[in-house]
This record gives C-alpha cells, sequence and structure tokens, in this order.
C-alpha cells in the first residue's frame, strides 16, 4: 500500500482538510508550521544515522505472521539529533501560543538534562519514557506531549521506512497492532473501491486490511457490543468503540474524499473534536495516544 512521505501531499491534505471539518481554519497556520519544520528539518538531516538502519528476514516474516506475530522492529535513534528536532516543534509550538513560554522553557531544559543521561542512541521505548517523565512531573499538558512525541517520532520511523514498507507482505496480516513496529493503531479508512477497513499505524505509516467487525485491541467480534458515532452529521470521520474494551479508534471514509492519496496524520488533527467527543463518552485511546486533556471540554458543555 502506498506510504509516500512528501510534502506536497501533506500541503495538499492540509488545504482539503480546511475545506472538510469546521474551525480547522483556526488551527491551520500551526499545522502548518508544523510540517514545514518537520519537512525542514529532515531534509536538513540525512536519514542516514538517524534511525538504525531496519532489514527484513523476509523468509522469516511469512511464519511470524501466520503465528500472529508482528515484525516488532524497535531500531535506535540519535538521540542529539532526536531531542534538537523535539526541540524546533516546541519552539512552533510556543510561536502560536506564547503563553506556552515557561513550559517550553522548562520542556526544553528537561531535553537537555536527558541527553546528558541518555547514551548516544536510545529506542523508542525510552523516549515514550521521557514523555511520561514529562506528564509527571506536569512540564508539559497530555495533548501537547502527544503531539510533539507523536510528531516527532512518527516523521523519524516514516521518513526513513518507506522502502521497508512496501516489502511488508501485508495481506497476510490479520492482526490489531502494527504488522512492522507492533504499535495500536489510533485510526484507519474505509478504503475507496470496495469499503474494506485500512488500519494505519500512527508511527510508522504501515497500513494493513482489518476485519470491519472486530475490534483491534481487544478482538471482540460481537456486534452488538461494537459501534460508532460521528460529529455533527459529518460522517467523513468515525469514532469507532467497543463497549467490551472501552477503547476507541477514528476511520476516515476515503469514498467520500476524492483524491488518490488520504494522509491520515493530518486528517487525525483535523478531527481532535471526535477524540474530546468520545473521551466524553467514556471511551479511551485504544492506541494509548491522549490527545485532550483531562479538564477540556465540548462546546455543549458549561
Amino acid at each position: 500500500m502506498k506510504n509516500d512521505f512528501q510534502q506536497d501531499f501533506y500541503q495538499e491534505e492540509i488545504e482539503r482538510c480546511r475545506r472538510l471539518y469546521r474551525g480547522f481554519s483556526d488551527i491551520e497556520p500551526f499545522i502548518q508550521k508544523t510540517f514545514q519544520k518537520v519537512f525542514l528539518f529532515l531534509e536538513n538531516n540525512n536519514r542516514e544515522g538517524l534511525l538504525d538502519k531496519v532489514t527484513l528476514e523476509e523468509n522469516k516474516v511469512g511464519s511470524k505472521f501466520k503465528n500472529g506475530e508482528s515484525i516488532g522492529i524497535n531500531p535506535t535513534i540519535k538521540t542529539e539529533t532526536f531531542l534538537s528536532f523535539l526541540k524546533e516543534l516546541g519552539e512552533v509550538v510556543f510561536l502560536v501560543n506564547p503563553d506556552l513560554k515557561i513550559s517550553m522553557e522548562k520542556f526544553q531544559k528537561y531535553l537537555e538534562k536527558f541527553q546528558e543521561q541518555a547514551e548516544e542512541r536510545v529506542n523508542r521505548e525510552e523516549i515514550i519514557g521521557l514523555k511520561n517523565f514529562l506528564l509527571e512531573e506536569k512540564i508539559i499538558a497530555p495533548d501537547m506531549a502527544t503531539f510533539l512525541f507523536t510528531t516527532a517520532l512518527s516523521a523519524t520511523y516514516r521518513f526513513n521506512l518507506e522502502d521497508i514498507i512496501k516489502k511488508i507482505p501485508a495481506d497476510l496480516w490479520e492482526g490489531g497492532n502494527c504488522a512492522l513496529c507492533g504499535e495500536k493503531p489510533h485510526f484507519g479508512m474505509l478504503r475507496s473501491e470496495d469499503g474494506a477497513k485500512i488500519l494505519e499505524c500512527w508511527l510508522c505509516g504501515t497500513q494493513w486490511v482489518h476485519t470491519r467487525i472486530k475490534c483491534p485491541f481487544c478482538s471482540n467480534t460481537e456486534q452488538e457490543e461494537l459501534g460508532f458515532f460521528t460529529v455533527e452529521e459529518n460522517d467523513l470521520c468515525r469514532v469507532h468503540f467497543c463497549n467490551q474494551c472501552g477503547c476507541y479508534y477514528k476511520i476516515f471514509d476515503k469514498r467520500k474524499i476524492a483524491g488518490e492519496n488520504l494522509v491520515l496524520p493530518v486528517h487525525n488533527l483535523a478531527s481532535l473534536a471526535y477524540d474530546l467527543l468520545a473521551k466524553e463518552e467514556g471511551f479511551f485511546p485504544g492506541s494509548g495516544l491522549e490527545w485532550v486533556n483531562e479538564n477540556e471540554k465540548g462546546e455543549n458543555d458549561s
């Protein structure tokens, strides 16, 4: 499945989201600046060495899939370069919202402290550990932590793993987690040609077909325990939920969107109102990505 991590695709999708989602124009400048920073950073930092090289033993992939095991890659990332990436993204946040100046200064200070103590290369568990520490210390809010770390990690993985992803026999994978890295999905789409449910890894961008009536998190297939809802009669994005495990994920209906490509990370940012509603309804992101804070309320709340 196509996974071209190219700036033009992202720019086109940002412009399209402006037309598709009410309220997106308010955050569009922030999204524009973010992805401009992402692609400038990646352009200035050669892909060689940023992410440890990943190789696939293709003869073993099929057997792992048959046993229900993802490939489970976990390459190391060059610590200094990745932390500089996080700092630059933090600067974008500050430019858009100067009120966060103190938080961003503390954030960057802790990144420097982490770099002093860390090895030259770290894996994503260590990076996520840093994120969790910042949350525990209340240095940054959960939504901002998710945004910064998810954006930086995803860009690093997607930019470096395009060629590897094209070699994965995704048609053999039926799991609820990513066939390549093992992460749980936060979003997916309904394929335009046949309406098949396609899940996409938020981290590396791998896509795979998943059973329509099945929870990717607990494998529940009881139809009466599964459902979805939309926001403001806009059924472009559906929030799918499972009453058995209490988790949700978002599905975008490509049949309702003209064009060959669909850049789901952009649609995810454009539809955070759906995450908020899911939280208000008592559901939790199966991906573990908290895009809204505890104190946030919908427009209809007092």
